[in-house]
């Protein structure tokens, strides 16, 4: 059916777009039949239990849109009643919840419990010899052992003893399931404290039986105590909903279980469909028919409440982890605190302390997968819950700046990213922290690398408080930032592209503090830091960083003493100048780059170590023109990066050239004016045959006149640019593929003289042939000789004649590529004449 083909593109759809486009459609189904909800639930719960990521993605999808498509649940209740239980048996409450119980007794949830590893036996009567004998038939075969004997190898790496199975459980270490340590934090009555006895006192006992069937799981009816097995999810009778109840109550149960349980792809899958359940339908959770009115928003604040602190029971028993690149990866933590923080949106302002209370617990804990959750969890709700951060950031910011300090590098990366949204707030709420929080920022600075995971959200976090207009009377601004602008250096080089534009903000932010003025603090550092934009204008291959990278040099220029300019910068110009020619396949000599790096803070041993290890890495590290990569392969965009380095790179010079072309410029005594020193420059470059030297000297002189409004340029360069435009050469790019028609041209010639047709006459021997002469050696002429060829090798001669035409018309269309820098020369020589 269509209803089928759609629960199987969630799951083989060839791209994330075909995925997302049937979970809409699934929204559709129940938007057009209503009545089918719990069945399409049902369906899509065992989905989120997939082991493949993009399923579970696109099964939380299809939760979303058939939540968008059930109306909201507002019920009016029945009439007030002083007797009526406020709320089911087996709720979490904010007040008397041990979260250290949880942590001391509470097992861990790892990646599984690996029982998919568990060895079992294929035959279902075998003695231990048998079992024995298979099993080493088997390792031998994953080994490759079988073939060991054959080839004279022993295959004796391991006895009968390492393959026997011990049968006799390990002792417990003293945890128990999750859910039975919240049962003991249940508001339980004394009928149900006394069977909570009885079932602890029957735990022991069951933990040494021998009994290896799972005990099934009824869900049909999980309203009064929930639990962490397995969920039949084949069985559309476990998600029915009573008549009266919250569509989604006993669907959401069903995920709460999910929670915890032993796989993390079930927990996230849960996580995600919970998340989008509760974004749309939370203000109506916990809420039934014959539920008195005046206790429907108890039911509601309590149920989330509930949520909220199993969420957190999770966050801090979650310990799996996985690495993308050079960042860990917490689905399942990122997850539940990204449904936290939908839970908060609903529950009341006087709640949401008591979940922050809970939160804040778990910093001091030792393992940093505890602390990491934490401040996820933090970091969402203060994102969520904008309106309470003038009451929760006084209480939260400790924490954070605690986290920003921990040894543990994914811990400082959330900690950074958690005060991201709340820069703004900061100000206002708490102004005198913001010195304190920029302080220990500049201070990490000197122990971040290219695999520092926590160098995107720092860099990002302290470009934003830099920005603020509270910094700029801070005390930070005060201290000698020509110790700590330095330390930004290593960043402008860095693989993430977000980090390289958070470095170039917040230099950026440094130069305009006190904009029009000359800023003294940067003449010690002016030179390194105007080496490393330039570079960065060459080296960028990302092209919305270049407009930043011309800003940030023209912050440079603007406050820079027009002297101290001239001799820092006056030495690099014929080396900068060059940078723009360089070949695309050849890289960058590294004497001539600057090197990004800094020394590591002595009291931080751990990076110190790896200092000598780091400085050997970087200078094997070889760069392109454009950042492109060696290869020889040619591709259009690699060619469009290269085009848009020159262009940058010479937009920035013309930039120069403008600047130090002002009459107010003081030259040192037996200086060349910088006019003088950009002619002899140009001059020699215009000189040679290579396209590339042409354009890039074309682009220089262009953005000069488009710059200079009041001095004119200087005539030398008028006269040279004019000169070049009346000669007539083949530049150095076409050279190979010109002297390969030549000497192709030649043998043509030389075959048609052997069959006795001579043109020496109109192509002389040893004379070059021009394009012209050539293409109507290859057209008009051979079609005049062809009859004087003999009949047997008219046709040999046909093919050699349409190859050499080829190869005529592959050249033209290099030397019209070639003609881009006369045509530039020509734009630009009218630019500098007016």
């Amino acid at each position: 059916s269509r209803l089928d083909r759609l629960f199987l593109l969630l799951e083989s759809g060839s791209t994330p777009l075909i995925r997302k486009s049937a979970a809409e459609q699934l929204g559709d189904v129940v938007r057009l039949h209503p009545h089918e909800l719990n069945n399409l639930l049902c369906k899509v719960h065992s989905y989120l239990r997939s082991p493949a990521w993009e399923t579970r993605v696109a099964a939380s999808q299809a939760v979303e849109a058939i939540a968008k498509n059930v109306p909201k649940w507002d019920p009016k209740g029945s009439p007030k009643s002083e007797n009526a239980p406020s709320v089911s048996s087996g709720t979490l409450f904010l007040s008397g919840f041990d979260v250290q119980r949880v942590l001391v007794s509470g097992c861990s949830l790892l990646a599984s419990e690996g029982d998919q590893y568990d060895y079992t036996p294929v035959g279902m009567y075998m003695d231990d010899k048998e079992q024995l004998l298979q099993q080493r038939q088997q390792l031998n075969k994953r080994l490759g052992l079988d073939i060991a004997g054959g080839i004279g190898l022993d295959n004796n790496l391991f006895s009968d003893e390492d393959l026997r199975i011990n049968t006799t459980q390990g002792t417990n270490n003293n945890t128990m399931p999750v859910v039975d340590v919240l049962k003991e934090q249940f508001h339980l009555s004394s009928r149900e404290r006394n069977a909570a006895k009885r079932k602890a006192r029957s735990y022991s006992k069951q933990l040494s039986s021998n009994n290896n069937s799972e005990e099934t799981c009824q869900v049909k009816r999980v309203k009064r105590e929930r639990s962490t097995g397995s969920v039949d999810s084949n069985t559309s009778a476990s998600l029915i909903d009573e008549p009266g109840e919250w569509p989604f109550h006993n669907f959401c149960e069903v995920l709460i279980s999910d929670l915890f349980h032993s796989s993390w792809e079930v927990r996230h899958g849960a996580g995600s469909a919970l998340r989008e359940v509760v974004k749309l339908h939370g203000q109506g959770a916990g809420k039934n028919l014959d539920t008195p009115s005046n206790q429907l928003v108890t039911n509601n604040q309590a149920w989330l409440s509930d949520v909220a602190l199993r969420l957190l029971c999770v966050l801090a028993l979650d310990r799996f982890g996985d690495f993308v690149s050079d960042e860990v990866v917490a689905p399942v933590r990122e997850t539940c605190a990204q449904t936290l923080g939908a839970v908060l949106k609903f529950l009341p302002a006087e709640s949401v302390p008591g979940v922050v209370a809970v939160a804040m617990q778990l910093l001091g804990q030792a393992q940093w997968e505890v602390r990491h959750g934490a401040l996820l969890s933090l970091k969402y709700i203060l994102a969520v819950r904008q309106d309470l951060v003038s009451t929760l950031l006084p209480a939260i910011l400790p924490a954070i700046h605690q986290g920003l300090q921990d040894p543990d590098d994914d811990v400082r990366a959330v900690a950074a990213s958690a005060l991201i949204p709340v820069t703004d707030a900061l100000g206002q709420v708490l102004p005198d922290q913001i010195p304190l929080i920029l302080s220990c920022l500049w201070n990490i600075l000197v122990d971040l690398d290219d695999l520092t995971a926590s160098t995107n959200s720092i860099m990002t976090l302290l470009a934003k408080l830099m920005s603020h207009p509270l910094t700029k009377d801070s005390q930070i601004m005060k201290e000698s930032l020509t110790g700590l602008t330095p330390r930004l250096w290593p960043f402008l080089r860095h693989n993430i592209v977000s980090v390289r534009k958070a470095a170039l903000e917040t230099l950026l932010t440094l130069l305009t503090l006190n904009e029009g003025e000359v800023t003294f603090w940067l003449v010690p550092i002016y030179q390194d830091a105007v080496r490393h934009i330039y570079q960065r204008s060459v080296l960028e291959e990302r092209a919305e960083l270049l407009p930043l990278v011309q800003e940030v040099w023209g912050a440079l220029l603007a406050c820079a003493a027009m002297e101290h300019l001239y001799v820092l910068v006056v030495p690099w110009l014929g080396v900068w100048l060059a940078f723009l020619m360089q070949p695309p396949r050849m890289a960058f000599d590294p004497s001539l780059l600057i090197e990004a790096k800094h020394k590591p803070r002595e009291s931080h041993p751990v990076k110190a170590r790896f200092q000598g290890d780091s400085h050997s890495v970087v200078t094997d590290v070889k760069h392109y023109i454009g950042g492109c990569s060696a290869s020889n392969v040619a591709s259009p965009e690699k060619d469009v990066a290269i085009y848009r380095a020159r262009v940058c790179g010479s937009r920035l010079l013309g930039m120069l050239a403008d600047c130090l072309s002002q009459t107010s410029l003081i030259l040192p005594p037996g200086q060349e004016p910088p006019a003088t020193i950009f002619s002899r420059l140009f001059g020699f470059h215009l000189q040679g045959k290579s396209a590339v030297q042409r354009f890039v000297v074309g682009q220089v002189i262009y953005f000069w006149a488009s710059l200079s409004k009041s001095s004119p340029c200087p005539p030398e360069i008028v006269s040279q640019l004019l000169a070049c435009l009346g000669e007539l050469i083949y530049f150095d790019e076409i050279a190979i593929s010109f002297t390969r028609m030549q000497s192709d041209c030649q043998d043509f010639l030389a075959s048609l003289k052997q069959e006795g047709v001579n043109l020496d006459a109109l192509y002389p021997a040893r004379q070059l042939l021009t394009l012209e002469s050539a293409l109507s050696l290859t057209t008009t002429t051979y079609a005049e000789i062809r009859p004087q060829l003999k009949p047997q090798v008219q046709t040999k001669f046909d093919d050699r004649q349409k190859q050499l035409l080829a190869a005529v018309q592959n050249t033209s269309q290099v030397v019209r590529n070639s003609c881009w820098p006369r045509c530039s020369i020509r734009h630009k020589t009218s630019r500098c004449t007016v």
